[in-house]
């Protein structure tokens, strides 16, 4: 069957599994993994605040083509800010950052992906609930948020790229609070490790 025929409940486990996201995407577990270098993971803590917004960000991944590779979450990021998620604080806040990762990796993507959000829609604005996203065929969700009329390769205009402007500072600002964070991160991913490596 087409993937554009099949719903995200459908495809969302072998989604997890390639791309070694867990049984549920995460969303069980206390902590989320970020994967800097393979073999060097760094972890924080998996707010509740967070747990409402995964599932969302999960079926974007579908909906939008973009891959989970750092370059991947650099654009989803883009995309996710550009056609909305302020009401989802958390994924707001995690988007920024991911942005600022996305314009080191690859800029030209970031940019595309960002032009493409600004005209097309996304699970954010809470069209429906979870459980009623992922039991509607990925084409339709597409068609919805105008997936199917603006593609991966969205050309920016002078506009996309003065708005992004603005969200890259206030992602540097969020990088710089970030900063302040850094020494907590790196002790609880010590203990998340040690905690792992005791229970084995």
């Amino acid at each position: 069957m087409a993937m554009n025929m099949q719903t995200p409940r459908q495809i969302l486990d072998k989604f997890y599994k390639d791309n070694r996201l867990g049984d549920d995407g995460g969303q069980s577990s206390s902590s989320v993994k970020i994967e800097l270098a393979p073999k060097i993971n760094l972890y924080f803590p998996n707010f509740d605040s967070r747990r409402k917004a995964v599932m969302k960000h999960d079926i974007h991944h579908l909906l939008t083509g973009y891959k989970t590779t750092l370059a991947g979450e650099g654009a989803i990021s883009a995309w996710e800010l550009a056609s909305g998620c302020w009401n989802y604080k958390a994924a707001f806040i995690i988007n920024l950052s991911g942005l600022m990762l996305g314009m080191l990796v690859n800029p030209l993507a970031v940019l595309r992906a960002f032009a493409r959000g600004r005209r097309t829609k996304n699970l954010y604005a809470d069209p429906f609930s979870n459980e009623e996203a992922l039991d509607k065929p990925i084409g339709e969700l597409q068609a919805l948020f105008l997936l199917d009329k603006f593609g991966i390769d969205q050309k920016p205009g002078f506009a996309d790229v003065l708005l992004l402007l603005a969200f890259l500072l206030l992602g540097l600002v969020n990088s710089l609070l970030s900063l302040v964070l850094l020494p907590f991160l790196v002790i609880y991913s010590l203990y998340v490790v040690i905690s792992r490596k005791g229970k084995s």
